[in-house]
């Protein structure tokens, strides 16, 4: 039961990845570039919607997971929390002939949403991008955390903060955690 829990939980992982780094970027881009857009809350809360749905999806699956008491019913369970994890794509598969669905497909998007400005520390304050502002100026090309509105400094830094949950515990901690909670309980109840 052990190893199917993590095979199942590595499997839902793998498939969650793009997910949770998609709306990470989503908030990046929108934090970054705030005029591009009419409100960039609501690009930056789409982003975060999208990461927390993935996290909450992989943690609901591992709960499940780890609470199956028999291999059918941990398939199942499985089978049930991938299905939920992949239902935004299916819907959009099933649009065939409707004009919106090109806003959002890869070739059209990547044209887009160029990323004309960046948070690295390699970039020179006095570099400038190829965006022009309301007075004709070129734009910086590194933005500072000082240029930023008070919105924009907060949703940055929490951008940041799920960023390093990102890369310290989601990217390569998770699929462990179903492991260690599956040998962890037993432990636990044990003293009850």
């Amino acid at each position: 039961m052990l190893f199917g829990r993590f095979i199942c939980a590595s499997i839902l992982h793998m498939s969650l990845i793009d997910e949770v780094s998609s709306g990470l970027n989503f908030m990046k881009y929108s934090a970054n570039h705030p005029y591009k857009f009419g409100n960039f809350l609501i690009p930056w809360s789409v982003g975060f919607m999208q990461f927390a749905s993935a996290i909450g999806v992989e943690t609901s699956n591992i709960g499940v997971l780890c609470c199956a008491l028999d291999p059918i019913n941990l398939v199942f369970n499985f089978i049930a929390l991938a299905i939920v994890a992949e239902f935004d794509n299916y819907v959009y598969e099933s649009l065939k002939n409707e004009s919106i669905k090109v806003l959002v497909e890869k070739k059209f998007y990547k044209r887009v949403l160029v990323v004309n400005h960046t948070t690295s520390k390699k970039c020179g304050l006095e570099e400038r991008s190829s965006v022009k502002d309301d007075d004709g100026e070129y734009r910086p090309l590194r933005v500072t955390f000082e240029s930023r509105t008070l919105l924009n400094m907060v949703l940055f830094s929490l951008y940041k903060f799920m960023r390093a949950f990102y890369v310290s515990l989601f990217y390569y901690f998770l699929p462990f955690s179903a492991i260690l909670i599956s040998t962890l309980l037993p432990i636990e109840y044990r003293f009850y």
